[in-house]
């Protein structure tokens, strides 16, 4: 699930760049901004944040999703795995018996043994490709669970932006009366269960 942090850094990056781009555009002029005249220019604003990787570890649909691509994963390289296995006793069966068998034989068996390398090339990409598909298809649907109820929830609390955060990003500081990610985790993981128990 790595793709699911860059889509919450994406979300940090724009709201960040849009509340600069509102609030601090147009006055290139002021060389002198102070921690006073910046918090009175954007005291309008009302801003909350969430942990992201609390999210991603807390956020039940995220937990059971990941678990379910672990299984896929694991039966898609046994899969592969076990075909590797029967591809190379074929191999070592053909190289222990290519001195007995006519030139005929040895390239019909070698054809043979190139297409299989062929084909097993092919089912491993296609299982590449079809987990890469399943496991963006969750995180749109993890991303839009989240954005709308963003979107809901800000619009009850009055909250202009809500931005994720994470340690070591682009936020250096923010106050914990603003944090909304216990709230926002519960929340999100009632709806997870009401979807799951409609779905039953």
């Amino acid at each position: 699930m790595k793709n699911t942090n860059l889509i919450f850094n994406v979300v940090l990056t724009m709201a960040v760049a849009v509340l600069f781009a509102l609030h601090f555009s147009g006055k290139a002029t002021n060389d002198t901004n102070t921690a006073e005249t910046i918090a009175k220019a954007s005291s309008d604003l009302r801003i909350a944040y969430f942990n992201s990787d609390s999210i991603r570890t807390q956020y039940a649909m995220f937990t059971v999703e990941k678990e379910k691509m672990e299984v896929e994963m694991k039966q898609a390289e046994d899969r592969l795995l076990g075909e590797q296995k029967k591809f190379q006793t074929d191999v070592t069966e053909f190289q222990q018996r290519a001195e007995f068998l006519t030139i005929t034989e040895r390239e019909s068996r070698e054809k043979k043994l190139g297409q299989k390398q062929q084909e097993l090339m092919q089912l491993e990409q296609s299982l590449s490709d079809q987990l890469a598909e399943k496991e963006a298809a969750v995180n749109k649907q993890i991303f839009t669970n989240v954005e709308n109820f963003l979107k809901d929830y800000a619009k009850k609390n009055s909250f202009t932006y809500v931005i994720s955060y994470m340690p070591g990003g682009q936020i250096w500081y923010t106050n914990p009366a603003l944090d909304i990610t216990a709230d926002m985790v519960k929340q999100l993981n009632l709806e997870y269960e009401k979807t799951k128990t409609a779905g039953e």
